[in-house]
């Protein structure tokens, strides 16, 4: 991991370098005007009292275009002054610990929940690039690697690994999700794989979609063992955002699917056939002989209620598993979960929601450490409810341990949290 970690750091610096000799070149030696100007008074061409007032209009000229910038915001960054190029490094950095009520055959633990550093950039102002590498949970891996080009807002093309467009609470940042770890029912859902996906925005994001056709598999993985493919479709829009009703006018409203066939061992899944709850206990595993040779199909519905300061949001999703085989069996299953939960901020900060899912939402009083104006952050409570429920059958019929697993689990949890920037 070390290793890893010193290799991104090295690249990460490398690119820097180059980026900025890149924009600054011009400026390390004399523009083409200014050596023309002087070839001309060499040559008495023109006087020189012309060549200072020309030079004096060439020096207004280039001090009109862009220059490069430092700086930090939400991350540092270099840029240029016109926002052509820029490059922005961030990361996170999240710690956790576990604790067990009772006898539990885990053990009590501190660990790094993630660790990651993200480069970031523009080139040539429609070209987008993400590259993050994640060294939590004692591995390493690539994250997002991949290439958006944006020359209009509503047809936007996006290739390489990064999230497939699935479930509003897995495309939101674990950064700024409303609860510390996202619900059962996420374990449905694809997350990140490698593919080439068109999306935008419609009126003013009246409308946001996207599609795209992805390996299937998991992330990160130089190969697609069975060639199959997953199409994907997601698609919220608000049909009140133009109403007369405020109440009404930040409701957003979507549904997702995936679809594909595949043929692969329980390994080879998505989450390798497990569901386990945010502690890491599973609570439901296929019996390691188990095949899926057949269609694999995700379907998805999902809204969000802004309020304000109050935030409103649910999901609802099944994965159906066609030819799932156990030993001479063979039979179709399905998977349901899902959650509603009710968040609030105490010191009056209002929720937000860009291009399809919620954004960042900044305290109106931050804190700042040795200011004696300094707030104390904005305070966030919430409840949430979850379950995830499995066709009975799948333990009925051996597919599923019934000794050691159960078909279901659900769960309510309780938030409080300061957010001080």
């Amino acid at each position: 991991m070390r290793r890893s970690l010193l290799w991104f750091v090295l690249c990460f610096f490398t690119v820097i370098f180059a980026f900025v000799s890149v924009v600054s070149a011009k400026g390390e030696k004399k523009s083409v005007s200014e050596q023309i100007l002087e070839i001309l008074i060499e040559k008495n061409i023109i006087s020189k009292q012309q060549y200072e007032e020309l030079k004096k209009q060439v020096k207004e000229e280039e001090a009109k275009k862009p220059k490069v910038t430092a700086g930090y915001k939400k991350g540092f960054y270099i840029r240029t002054t016109d926002d052509q190029f820029k490059i922005k490094l961030e990361g996170r950095f999240h710690g956790d610990s576990k604790f067990y009520l009772g006898d539990h055959p885990d053990h009590a633990s501190f660990f790094v929940r993630r660790a990651r550093l993200c480069v970031s950039g523009t080139f040539y102002k429609y070209y987008d690039f993400r590259v993050e590498a994640e060294f939590g949970k004692g591995g390493s891996r690539l994250n997002d690697g991949f290439m958006n080009v944006h020359y209009w807002p509503f047809a936007q093309l996006k290739f390489g690994q990064f999230k497939t467009p699935f479930s509003m609470e897995e495309l939101h940042s674990d950064n700024w999700i409303d609860f510390v770890e996202r619900p059962l029912a996420n374990k449905l859902v694809p997350s990140r794989d490698l593919g080439v996906m068109i999306h935008g925005s419609i009126q003013n994001n009246f409308l946001h979609y996207q599609v795209g056709l992805f390996n299937g598999y998991k992330l990160n993985q130089v190969n697609d063992p069975d060639g199959g493919k997953d199409v994907a479709l997601r698609a919220i829009f608000s049909p009140f955002r133009k109403s007369k009703l405020k109440l009404l006018r930040e409701l957003y409203v979507g549904g997702a699917l995936t679809y594909g066939h595949v043929g692969l061992g329980k390994a080879q899944w998505w989450n390798s056939g497990n569901f386990k709850t945010a502690a890491g206990t599973t609570y439901l595993a296929m019996g390691n002989n188990v095949i899926h040779d057949g269609d694999r199909t995700r379907k998805g519905l999902e809204f969000r209620w802004n309020l304000g300061s109050t935030a409103l949001q649910g999901e609802y999703m099944i994965a159906e598993l066609d030819g799932l085989r156990a030993g001479a069996l063979t039979d179709d299953f399905e998977i349901k979960g899902g959650y509603i939960y009710l968040s609030y901020f105490l010191t009056g900060e209002r929720f937000v929601f860009k291009r399809g899912k919620p954004g960042r939402v900044s305290p109106l009083s931050p804190f700042k450490p040795g200011d004696p104006q300094s707030g104390w952050g904005a305070i966030q409570i919430g409840a949430r409810y979850e379950f995830l429920k499995a066709d009975k059958d799948l333990l009925d019929l051996g597919y599923v341990d019934p000794s050691q697993y159960t078909d279901k689990a659900c769960g309510f949890n309780c938030r409080c949290e300061l957010v001080p920037q």
